[in-house]
């Protein structure tokens, strides 16, 4: 028997996942079951089995390949640490034509709790591995930065599918990310005018 193309299996696999989505995103259906998905991409239950385990693993799966790349990630630390606005915009707008529909509801309320997770530890060890933190202080320090700036990307990922691209314009989003990451929730204007005294009643 010839083996099927690759192309046709991938593209069995994501009509798969296709209506996976569908379904799910759907206020119409509170519980998806293998028939469901199956029936809407157009195979039988066999094929199904054939890509995934079960449900669950079709799930894990669909959350695996959301989560935030190491070359994404590299991108974004590049182009963060140079200040270059445009290419942190490119990255968020790459993210956003891909998988910005699918991040804005598993990160939502109705959204899974176990992608958020994965989500958040996804980005914590990317934290870590390529953003200029100071590792020589103590481990309680270094994780203590790691979860505030990991808080930071989070939130602000989740905040803009949620209700901030309705809100800002994508410039305006990225330039306030910048100005929090590198002036804080204060800002450059409460640093720069009170820097001398605190630094002096520190001493």
């Amino acid at each position: 028997m010839a083996r099927k193309q690759p192309e046709v299996t991938a593209e069995t696999r994501q009509n798969i996942i296709d209506a996976y989505w569908q379904l799910i995103m759907s206020d119409t259906v509170n519980k998806i079951t293998v028939k469901m998905i199956a029936e809407r991409a157009g195979y039988n239950r066999g094929t199904f089995y054939s890509y995934f385990l079960d449900i669950e693993d079709l799930q894990s799966q669909i959350e695996d390949e959301l989560l935030p790349s190491e070359e994404s990630f590299e991108k974004l630390r590049k182009a963060t640490i140079s200040k270059n606005s445009k290419e942190i915009l490119d990255v968020f707008m790459q993210i956003e034509d891909s998988v910005g529909i699918k991040l804005s509801f598993l990160l939502g309320p109705s959204g899974s709790l176990s992608f958020q997770c994965k989500f958040k530890e996804s980005l914590k060890s990317l934290i870590i591995k390529y953003l200029p933190l100071d590792l020589n202080v103590d481990d309680k320090t270094i994780d203590y930065k790691t979860e505030m700036l990991c808080g930071l990307f989070y939130e602000t990922i989740n905040y803009w599918y949620r209700s901030g691209n309705k809100v800002f314009k994508n410039e305006e989003m990225i330039s306030l990310m910048m100005d929090t990451i590198f002036y804080g929730v204060v800002g450059y204007k409460f640093h720069k005018e009170n820097w001398e005294e605190l630094h002096g009643n520190n001493k």
